[in-house]
């Protein structure tokens, strides 16, 4: 397995880029990876706009490090998925690389219908039709986890048999 994971996700409030270096916080510490080294988060290691970096040179390094990106991780809560997410979800997806999605809005699965209307049924869709979407943090981090060490080499034992 690569070395990236993306995080996807809204960088509007101090409460979603909380949140969002949480689950960079939780899931290296299921999987063993380094949350500084393995996983890029826009706002921490792409700057925020306004304040500082261009549009133009933001544009391009989250897109580099979306490609370079073996995984991606979305928060996909409130009343719609933002737009951005929508499209890292969608190049993502045509890139053929892994998605996973986490709702916790629980406007978006708690409803009396067989099947939720939220999130889109796109997004829904790349999540791989709702198989790797999550609606806690504990949920997404056991399968994240399980998928990072279903992919690790094994470790080559450099004794001679004796």
């Amino acid at each position: 397995m690569g070395k990236l994971i993306y995080l996807a996700g809204p960088l509007f409030s101090q409460a979603e880029r909380l949140f969002l270096e949480r689950i960079v916080t939780v899931l290296s510490s299921v999987s063993g990876l380094d949350p500084n080294q393995d996983f890029f988060l826009p706002h921490r290691d792409g700057g925020e706009l306004g304040k500082g970096p261009k549009r133009l040179d933001i544009f391009r390094l989250d897109l580099a490090r979306l490609e370079d990106a073996d995984v991606v991780v979305a928060l996909l809560d409130g009343q719609d998925t933002d737009s951005g997410t929508c499209i890292e979800l969608g190049h993502a997806y045509a890139k053929g690389k892994k998605i996973f999605g986490i709702v916790t809005d629980f406007r978006s699965y708690c409803t009396n219908d067989d099947e939720p209307h939220r999130p889109n049924l796109m997004v829904w869709g790349v999540c791989e039709e709702g198989k790797t979407l999550f609606h806690s943090l504990e949920e997404l981090s056991s399968a994240f986890a399980a998928y990072v060490w279903q992919r690790r080499p094994a470790r080559v034992s450099t004794q001679t048999p004796t």
